[in-house]
């Protein structure tokens, strides 16, 4: 997607009738231009955490936060979450008998007992250039179906715009897991019961 705007104009035309003549420009201040503007931050935020997205993904070594933790006395250390962090997937290394190290989220911050911890979380991702076209195909179904709300007050749009959108992302998250190469998780009692050295998670 080259840039927010088509994106707008995109869920506008998909509304068709008195919508299909709309075309937001970038300078545009006008009441339909504020309203896509006002609506997309809250769209995109839902549609990035509907899935482990791999274009979202960042892996990084967490800061360390300073000081006491009155009441979090069952974790050794606590870390503070990246400002773009909008869903942790998991902490690298292992523990306990070859699982994920376990950890909590309170507030802006990660609990856990792994020393120099490394979180691999999704990101909020704001570049549209950055977007598979079929991510950005559900995001102009999600916001067709807010402005046909917010707008239209249009609730038979909405109900056909929310459909289309549960489509497109079912098929943005196959064909994002279709690109992964990642081995399946097993668990332990299968890789006991097969014989088998698989990577256990």
């Amino acid at each position: 997607m080259e840039s927010t705007v088509s994106l707008y104009n995109l869920a506008l035309a998909r509304l068709g009738g008195d919508q299909t003549p709309l075309n937001i420009s970038p300078i545009e201040d006008d009441a339909v231009g504020v309203l896509c503007k006002n609506l997309f931050p809250h769209v995109l935020s839902l549609t990035l955490a509907r899935h482990d997205w791999s274009f979202a993904r960042k892996r990084v070594a967490l800061a360390e936060l300073p000081g006491p933790r009155p009441g979090n006395e069952l974790y050794a250390y606590a870390y503070k979450l990246p400002a773009d962090c909008l869903r942790p997937v998991r902490l690298d290394g292992y523990g306990g008998i070859n699982r994920a190290p376990e950890y909590v989220i309170e507030g802006n911050a990660l609990l856990t007992n792994v020393g120099q911890a490394v979180l691999l979380y999704n990101a909020n991702v704001t570049d549209p250039k950055a977007w598979p076209p079929e991510f950005a195909d559900a995001l102009a179904w999600m916001l067709a179906g807010e402005i046909a709300s917010a707008r239209l007050n249009d609730a038979q749009k909405q109900q056909m715009c929310w459909q289309a959108y549960q489509t497109s992302i079912a098929n943005a998250i196959a064909l994002d897991q279709a690109r992964q190469n990642a081995p399946q998780p097993v668990s332990a009692w299968n890789a006991a019961r097969d014989g088998a050295s698989w990577r256990i998670y």
